[in-house]
């Protein structure tokens, strides 16, 4: 917001400023009030898990749209991807905890690569 020239302006009574600021505050205690409203619509657990399995699990089981959706879902919900990088950080910091997500993760590459491997064989075997 710019300012006016000090020189060529009035500036406005005391008054009239404090109204303003009074006002604005007002509209923007309305408008947290209004944010904190939905976020508690939006946390709660049974409609986190409705948004989240929303055509993942329950309609088509394709690998990339779950993602694309798992991604959107923590797009809505950035308080769920803070809450995730906590807990891991965390549990990376433990020696054990850090073994056991070593090899969750070693099984998961693993997993993947092999689904990637048969969705490959499926396509070449595929009569064109």
């Amino acid at each position: 917001m710019s300012q006016p020239p000090s020189g060529s302006a009035k500036q406005l009574p005391a008054s009239v400023r404090k109204q303003l600021m009074v006002a604005r505050i007002a509209v923007e205690r309305v408008e947290f009030v209004q944010a904190v409203e939905e976020f508690r619509m939006q946390a709660r657990p049974a409609h986190m898990v409705r948004q989240a399995l929303s055509g993942a699990l329950l309609g088509t089981m394709n690998p990339v749209a779950s993602m694309l959706r798992a991604f959107s879902f923590t797009r809505s919900h950035p308080y769920v991807g803070s809450i995730l990088g906590s807990g891991l950080s965390f549990l990376l910091r433990k020696r054990l905890s850090r073994a056991w997500l070593l090899r969750l993760l070693k099984l998961g590459l693993a997993g993947g690569a092999v689904y990637g491997a048969i969705l490959f064989l499926r396509k070449d075997a595929a009569p064109d």
